[in-house]
């Protein structure tokens, strides 16, 4: 039995001013499709998803629906309390904040997913339904998700897309390409086809370079046939090619014309692009003039708190020299006040020769006024090509380095900040939630660079992936104790 398509889209151009963000030729959803949107910061993945609701029209295009979705924001208000389900606003753990004034982030997420789940419309738009979610709420939602039965995701959580969906489509350039699968699926089709281009790449080369041969040889050979034969008169030259029935100019013209077809057959090669490489300079690490202790950070029978209430009731802890230690935990048990205590140095001893460099979210490093470039050559100990390469690996292009600090989006500047850590003089990396803020792409190439870093890090993270792919050491942080975990 045929699925039922319940939106199809075709010839869309949507553009803001004079740039076009989307130009696409088609876009389907079946019935029973869950499909994870995917691409950098920038490239529409929102103005997509407000095409498809409905929320506003292309420039150019035709859209047919036959369905009414529920659209999940990325930024919205907290719903009308009198709109949810009391049992949904339960099951999401937010029943008593329901006619709460000011609530948090994480609150306001969840609030709005119980609207999400009030609503019994079959199909949802999810722009980033997991902002804000610790990682027991990221498992909990993933469960709750399972119950719609079609939808277009759009997330940076890549266990959230290969737990629910079951094709991705990637925008790029305002193009769509659809992959079949979830998203480990579609990184297993992007490196066949990375393969695939290297391979028709080499052998355009070698074709190329096999006819520019041939060229030169004939190209040689004609000259060598037009001059004429040491020790011999003109007539005797003569006199041997009409023995061979030809004269010597036509035997030039033929090679000439031989090498010109060579030339037509070089110029007329299908052209094969060869596959962006990352460039794979980083960092002198030895510039940071690093300890050499086994053990960097030590934390002994700490205990802490606010008024009456205690974070940490005698826990003591290590963090080993280049370690990548992730601190993990729900909401509130403690994980950010424990990164500023070992930053503080409270009642936590650091090894004289580490110089912390700490992450934080209000991007207090960044000089606004300045430009990209500027800010990183000022903190920077690294050549400049390290620091250009630096800031390229993290998706920064040449025409970001050149933008005020101030212009540039949320991740753009947690990039930047990223950029400053690296090329600076610290030794010990301390970052809070870094994935914050970034697409998919800004992730991986974030988890490339760390996973080269040569120094130690502590970080928190509620990406689940992202954990995985980084940490060598893990720290439970629950209930006042900290209890390390070992690595599976």
């Amino acid at each position: 039995m045929s699925k039922k398509e319940l939106i199809y889209a075709e010839n869309i151009i949507v553009a803001y001013g004079d740039q076009t963000v989307l130009d696409f030729d088609r876009f389907y959803l079946y019935e029973g499709e869950r499909v994870g949107l995917v691409g950098v910061n920038g490239a529409g993945k929102t103005t997509l998803l407000q095409l498809l609701a409905g929320e506003r029209g292309p420039d150019s295009g035709r859209i047919q629906r036959s369905c009414t979705p529920f659209y999940f924001r990325q930024f919205a208000e907290t719903p009308d309390p009198y709109a949810l389900d009391l049992d949904e606003a339960g099951r999401m753990g937010v029943w008593d904040k329901l006619w709460q004034e000011q609530v948090s982030g994480g609150e306001n997420t969840r609030l709005r997913l119980a609207e999400l789940f009030t609503c019994e419309r079959a199909v949802a738009f999810l722009d980033e339904p997991t902002a804000n979610l610790d990682r027991r709420g990221i498992e909990a939602l993933a469960k709750r998700l399972q119950e719609i039965e079609t939808m277009v995701l759009v997330t940076h959580d890549r266990a959230l897309c290969n737990t629910l969906c079951s094709r991705i489509v990637e925008l790029s350039f305002g193009k769509l390409t659809s992959y079949d699968g979830n998203y480990d699926d579609y990184l297993l089709q992007k490196e066949e086809q990375r393969k695939k281009q290297q391979e028709e790449y080499n052998r355009y080369c070698e074709e190329k370079h096999r006819l520019e041969r041939v060229f030169q040889e004939k190209k040689a050979k004609a000259k060598s046939m037009s001059k004429r034969p040491s020790k011999k008169s003109y007539s005797e030259a003569k006199a041997i090619a009409f023995i061979g029935n030809r004269k010597p100019e036509d035997k030039v013209r033929s090679m000439e014309r031989s090498a010109r077809n060579v030339q037509k057959r070089i110029e007329h090669i299908e052209v094969r692009e060869k596959p962006k490489a990352e460039a794979r300079i980083r960092p002198d690490f030895r510039l940071t003039n690093p300890p050499e202790n086994p053990i960097v950070i030590r934390g002994e029978h700490v205990s802490f708190g606010y008024g009456d209430k205690l974070i940490f009731d005698d826990c003591s802890f290590v963090v080993h020299n280049r370690s990548k230690l992730a601190i993990i935990g729900d909401n509130g048990t403690g994980k950010t006040t424990l990164l500023d205590l070992i930053h503080s140095g409270n009642g936590i001893t650091i090894v004289p020769k580490a110089r912390i460099g700490y992450l934080k979210q209000n991007f207090s490093q960044i000089d606004f006024e300045k430009t990209v470039l500027e800010n990183v050559r000022e903190v920077s100990i690294q050549s400049e090509s390290v620091t250009r390469t630096v800031l390229a690996r993290l998706l920064l292009t040449g025409r970001d380095m050149e933008k005020p600090a101030g212009a540039l989006s949320g991740g753009e500047r947690m990039k930047l900040a990223f950029a400053m850590l690296f090329v600076s003089n610290v030794n010990l990396l301390m970052m809070d939630e870094p994935t914050n803020y970034l697409d998919i792409p800004s992730i991986e190439a974030l988890e490339a660079l760390l996973r080269e870093y040569e120094g130690t890090l502590i970080f928190t993270s509620h990406d689940k992936t992202f954990v995985d792919h980084i940490a060598t050491e893990r720290l439970l942080v629950k209930g006042g104790n900290l209890t390390k975990q070992d690595l599976f």
